[in-house]
């Protein structure tokens, strides 16, 4: 149990990692898509006031034209429509140079976004495979809940054959029936069952299978020995010393 609630939240954690990331990438992409639409409306307004500088020039320059043939008599006003000329194309350098900082800010934001599209997978990727793990561990965990379940089940229907030969032991032999009616409690009968269907069974065998903390079953176990209901031999198992036939 506490192995399958480490494994739940292992995988709350990965969701909430998850989630952080989703969150964290949106709230990027806002910001960046906010920048890129913001560049892209000055950018609209700057090509805007660009077309209405070589309107106003394309118009200029018809008026120089047109003062060209009147240069004799308007030399003063052809000088200030070359200062107005001039003006423009001096406007005209400063949104060109904008529209190239504009550029470069396009491209630096575009950059950052694949850093943060990149990043976003790499982690995603790195889910994916927690998540592989964390579902190879449960299906391991399943098998073995199931293998303990059938082992349970198995010890249960053995008990049950133990009891009833304990029952016929009673009606056969006196001595047996009055160890395990007088001299025997819940733990040693349980010990007893194992010992009845295998005959001989580790010291380690009988921990793992009794009902008792271990160092509760090695007590019983010492118990019995006094009591020569059992052997324990020196390769450390454990053997009935009575006989139930």
């Amino acid at each position: 149990m506490a192995e399958m609630k480490e494994l739940q939240q292992g995988m709350e954690k990965n969701q909430a990692q998850m989630k952080a990331l989703r969150e964290a990438f949106h709230s990027q992409m806002s910001v960046l898509v906010n920048e890129v639409t913001t560049s892209l409306q000055t950018l609209t307004r700057i090509e805007r006031e660009f077309q209405l500088s070589e309107t106003r020039m394309q118009e200029q320059r018809e008026t120089i034209n047109h003062l060209q043939e009147q240069l004799t008599q308007l030399r003063e006003t052809g000088s200030e429509m070359e200062a107005k000329i001039a003006s423009i194309f001096n406007e005209l350098n400063e949104h060109q140079q904008k529209i190239a900082a504009y550029n470069a800010t396009l491209m630096e934001t575009q950059g950052r976004i694949e850093i943060v599209e990149n990043d976003v997978n790499q982690r995603k990727a790195e889910s994916d495979v927690k998540q592989r793990q964390l579902e190879e561990k449960q299906r391991e965990l399943g098998r073995r809940n199931a293998e303990k379940d059938q082992e349970v089940t198995k010890y249960r229907e053995d008990f049950s054959k133990a009891k009833k030969q304990a029952g016929q032991v009673k009606k056969d032999n006196p001595m047996a029936n009055y160890l395990l009616t007088e001299g025997l409690e819940p733990p040693e009968l349980d010990i007893l069952a194992v010992l009845i269907h295998k005959k001989e069974v580790t010291v380690a065998d009988l921990k793992r299978t009794a009902k008792t903390p271990p160092a509760i079953t090695t007590r019983v176990l010492k118990e019995m020995e006094n009591k020569g209901i059992l052997e324990l031999t020196s390769d450390d198992k454990a053997r009935l010393a009575i006989s139930i036939e």
